[in-house]
């Protein structure tokens, strides 16, 4: 058995041996030879520089046959790469290349490039062969090739002079060549896409299959005639194409005919880009199509060829896929022709007759097109058009329609004449298009259009609208006008125009809420606004009588619209409402930087104005987010508004006026007056917007009637806004605005509180950075006169803290006291004092959010001096010094220019002060509070009190003399007890500890009022 392996082994070397050396001679003895063979060839063929890098000979490969492999072959002429091959392999018999025979069974072209240049002067690049005037002594190819394969071709003609450029991707192509004599054939089939083409710039179509299928293509050697035949597909759509091409100087003399397959219409509806979105089906199995395009006569980079298209339908019925409708008995007849000067200016096109028909609607078309140039027009066209019968053709499903559309045009001669015809009064274009009762509904909907009825007439270059008049709801509604030239709406092209002029009178229009979110609902798919046609202008006259919206009402609208592509103007629009009368002018003018800039005048004389009937939660909720600052750069607002009667929630406002201007993001306000509950304020201020937020500088009087504060604060919490559910430092919002500098002037006659009254009040409050500062305040009161300056801050929490200095003049001491001491009116009471005292001091109060007086954040200090003074009957004296002539008990004479009261909470301290009084000098300290009440304890001289005259007493009281005590003192201690007071002598050591409680009470006091003092200031 090893014996057998060993001899199959040597068998087959003996085999394989001879091949590997056959390999090698081939390789290497034939290599150099095939190479410059193959230059010679290429020389001796081509005027073109012939490039490749390297060849491969194998006979292993495809033995029985050699391999030659030419690797990155490239053509070249002038600066243009015409070819570009990855590689080309030529299959050849083996013994034939012994005996000089090279005759080819396959070639196989792997990845090339094929490029037809044209430059930018219209001069055409390709292989430029060399005619052979005899034959060459070498070697003779023999042109018998029965497959040649190419695959992953790249085909591109770029036309610098026409702008046009197209690229095709063959994906296979496999060919057969064959030589008779002097006539070269290549036959097969080819299989790829039209990747790119692009005409005059501007792409036309992309991603096309194509193929050419049983294709021959026949070249007379000798003079280059090219003759071809075979079917050219696109799509599905096939085309015979058939001719030949006879090469003449920089061009060629063709003579090429494409025919259609009248079989095929669908397919030929697919080449039709406007047709794609119709989804369009042909149905009638006996519908003939037929289309010949022919191309003739020399042309070249920069030359067209004669061109003459005949085209036919018959019979055909068309649908649209998903719909139920059908347009029948489709059929049209006609030619065009590129003429003698194949341009624009001779060309023509010929309609010899046009119909269709959808159920009892029908259209019908002929005519001619000539000089595409300056086009002369002879058109005679017409259609009756039942709207029912479109409903199974257009895709409106929402739509419920019904009525008809008589179409009828007759259009004879250049379109460049017509203006000279309309002042001739000759008609060269004229139309007529009259709407019948037509009825249109959306489904969902309330609004409704019924009994639509119109004539619209064309006269050369002008269309008027007549008599439009229509039911919406039931409303009335009536238009007409004109446009002088509609021309450039169809023309479309940059600076030409055609302007519009309608007037619309509308007579008891109502749309409810429910109607215009029914439209909302129905317009599911949400784009950006239409932009307006930059070749149209637009002006409309619009008069409304009897307009309602929701609950909204006006008996009257009249607007003055103009519109074109970049600007509109609203002027002189009235709005006669319910409220009263409003007038709106408007203009945006187009901008240097591509925006626009906004200008309103709006001006209102309202009798009434209640926001809650013009804001609703439910249609808020669907307003667009918005940033935290709106660009106000580019608008422009001048106001001047009027309302008798304003409300707004719980705010109720009359004789309003706002007379404002917004220009460059500030906001100048000239005024903005009204009256209140209370009285009326007079204001003006500027808002500029700086780092997002909007600065507010101005000033405002306010002058208030007679008033009852207690009542004012009901009125505030009332309307201050709601405090936030969620106020953390963390989700605390940037604020969107700032007060940098106002000033407030505040003046009533009179103002009330509990049982304290207050005259001619004058408050100047002034806001800086937005700290409030309480620059004066003066009132009367007591009959005397109260001045008063400070800071008040608000915190968070929205408390508020007031620091005050307060000075006064001339108050009354009897009234002053009956008020303050109400409760014990028995000893503190009007006819128990006289005199006059000033006031000079500090006081810090604390109020919550609500204003309401926090009693234990209570604190301050005043300096009181007390002048003039009488104490008449007063019980702690007539009880206490009986001993004392009654005349000179009853009334006592007193002084004290430096009292000091301190205030700390619900406490009071009177610190220890002497007083000089018509009877002695009494040295007097005082306390108050919640608990205690009230009490105060008295040092008397009693020298004095017995040892001085009464004459010398009571001349002493009014002098600036110091008070003064003897060696003999009584001392008295008085307190009230649920009410009364209880009056008792006092041994001296007590009465010196309670000034010593009251000292260190004092210095409590003073010591938190200064450092709180501090702390609001900062």
């Amino acid at each position: 058995m090893r014996s057998f392996f060993k001899f199959t082994g040597y068998l087959a070397i003996l085999l394989i041996l001879p091949l590997l050396i056959l390999e090698l001679v081939v390789g290497f003895w034939y290599k150099s030879e095939i190479t410059d063979r193959l230059k010679i060839l290429a020389d001796e063929s081509l005027h073109s520089f012939v490039y490749f890098e390297d060849i491969g000979i194998s006979v292993l490969q495809n033995f029985p046959e050699v391999t030659i492999s030419v690797q990155n072959l490239s053509i070249k002429e002038s600066q243009y790469e015409i070819l570009n091959a990855e590689k080309l392999a030529l299959h050849a018999n083996l013994m034939g290349l012994f005996k000089d025979n090279y005759s080819l069974s396959k070639v196989e072209v792997l990845k090339p490039k094929f490029f037809a240049p044209i430059d930018s002067t219209g001069k055409k690049f390709m292989v430029r062969p060399k005619k052979v005037e005899e034959e060459k002594v070498g070697f003779k190819l023999l042109l018998d090739i029965p497959k040649i394969e190419i695959r992953d071709a790249l085909i591109i003609v770029d036309n610098a002079y026409k702008g046009n450029r197209v690229r095709i991707a063959v994906d296979q192509g496999d060919f057969r060549l064959k030589s008779f004599d002097d006539l070269l054939e290549i036959k097969g089939d080819a299989f790829g896409i039209l990747d790119t083409m692009i005409s005059k710039g501007k792409l036309n179509q992309t991603g096309v299959p194509l193929a050419a299928l049983q294709s021959t293509l026949r070249v007379n050697t000798l003079d280059d005639k090219k003759l071809f035949d075979g079917i050219l597909q696109l799509y599905d759509a096939q085309l015979r194409a058939y001719g030949l091409l006879n090469p003449a100087g920089n061009g060629n003399l063709l003579d090429i005919t494409l025919e259609g397959d009248e079989a095929r219409i669908n397919d030929y509806l697919t080449l039709i880009p406007q047709f794609k979105p119709l989804k369009l089906v042909q149905h009638n199995p006996d519908a003939k199509l037929s289309l010949t395009v022919r191309s003739s006569g020399f042309v070249d980079p920069v030359t067209f060829p004669n061109t003459d298209i005949l085209f036919e339908l018959e019979n055909a019925a068309f649908s649209r896929i998903g719909l139920p409708g059908k347009l029948d008995s489709v059929s049209f007849r006609g030619h065009f022709t590129n003429g003698k000067e194949r341009n624009a200016k001779t060309s023509e096109m010929v309609i010899d007759f046009g119909q269709a028909k959808v159920n009892n609607s029908f259209f019908l078309i002929n005519g001619s097109i000539q000089n595409f140039n300056d086009p002369y027009l002879n058109i005679d066209a017409s259609s009756e058009l039942e709207l029912e019968d479109l409903q199974g053709l257009v895709n409106f499903p929402d739509l419920e329609m019904s009525g008809s559309i008589h179409v009828h045009a007759d259009i004879e001669g250049k379109i460049s004449e017509l203006e000279v015809k309309k002042r001739s009064n000759q008609n060269t274009f004229n139309g007529d298009i009259i709407l019948k009762n037509i009825h249109i509904r959306k489904s969902q909907s309330n609004l409704s259009i019924k009994n639509l009825n119109s004539t619209v007439t064309v006269r050369n270059k002008r269309l008027t609208l007549s008599r439009l008049s229509a039911l919406v709801n039931k409303a009335e509604v009536n238009m007409s006008g004109y446009i002088p030239n509609f021309f450039p709406m169809l023309e479309r092209k940059p600076n030409k125009t055609s302007t519009a002029n309608f007037d619309i009178e509308i007579v008891g229009l109502s749309i409810s809420d429910s109607d215009f979110e029914s439209m909302e609902n129905n317009n599911t798919n949400v784009s950006e606004p239409t932009e307006f046609p930059e070749f149209l202008h637009l002006n409309c006259d619009i008069n409304m009588k009897d307009f309602t919206f929701d609950v909204h009402h006006a008996e009257s609208i009249k607007l003055k619209l103009a519109f074109n592509d970049d600007s509109l103007s609203i002027q002189n629009s009235h709005f006669k409402l319910d409220e009263g009368d409003l007038w709106l002018d408007a203009v945006s003018k187009p901008m240097t930087n591509g925006d626009s800039q906004y200008d309103f005048w709006i001006k209102a004389d309202l009798d009434q104005l209640d926001t809650k009937k013009y804001l609703k939660k439910e249609r808020q909720a669907k307003m667009p987010e918005k940033d935290e600052t709106k660009d106000l750069s580019n608008y422009t607002l001048h106001s001047d508004i009027r309302i008798k009667s304003f409300k707004h929630d719980k705010i109720r406002l009359s004789n309003l006026r706002i007379l404002a201007d917004l220009k460059d993001e500030k906001l100048q306000a000239k005024a903005l007056d009204f009256n209140f509950r209370y009285g009326k304020t007079q204001s003006a201020f500027n808002i500029d917007l700086r780092d997002s937020i909007y600065q507010i500088r101005g000033n405002s009087t306010v002058a208030l009637h007679s008033f009852n504060i207690d009542s004012v604060k009901k009125f505030y919490n009332t309307l201050k806004p709601k405090k936030p559910e969620t106020d953390s430092i963390t989700n605390k919002e940037k604020p969107s605005f700032s007060i940098d500098k106002f000033s407030f002037n505040i003046t009533a006659p009179r103002a009330t509180y509990e049982h304290f009254d207050v005259d001619n009040l004058n408050v100047n409050l002034h806001v800086r950075d937005n700290r409030l500062r309480l620059n004066k305040s003066s009132f009367e009161m007591f009959d005397g006169v109260f001045e008063l300056e400070g800071l008040i801050r608000k915190n968070e929490e929205n408390d508020v803290k007031a620091f005050c200095n307060i000075s006064a003049s001339n108050i009354d001491l009897g009234d002053i006291t009956s008020k303050i001491a109400k409760s014990n009116d028995e000893i503190f009471s009007e006819q128990h004092f006289k005199g006059k005292i000033g006031v000079n001091g500090q006081v810090l109060l604390e109020y919550n959010q609500e204003l309401v007086h926090q009693n234990d954040e209570m604190i301050g200090k005043m300096n009181v001096s007390l002048s003039h003074g009488e104490l008449i009957k007063f019980k702690p004296i007539t009880e206490s010094l009986k001993f004392i002539k009654q005349a000179n008990r009853d009334t006592v004479l007193l002084a004290n220019p430096n009292l000091e009261i301190l205030f700390h909470n619900d406490e009071i301290v009177i610190p220890t002060t002497i007083f000089k009084t018509s009877l002695s000098n009494i040295e007097f300290s005082g306390y108050h509070s919640t608990d205690f009440e009230f009490g105060f304890d008295m040092q008397i001289s009693v020298s004095d009190l017995l040892f001085k005259s009464q004459k010398k007493k009571r001349k002493q009281v009014n002098t600036d003399e110091k008070g003064r005590f003897g060696m003999i003192k009584h001392y008295i201690q008085a307190r009230t007890i649920d009410g009364k007071m209880q009056i008792e002598s006092m041994k001296k050591k007590a009465y010196r500890e309670d000034l010593d409680l009251l000292e260190e009470r004092n210095k409590h006091v003073d010591s938190v009022l200064n450092r709180m003092s501090i702390q609001i200031v900062q």
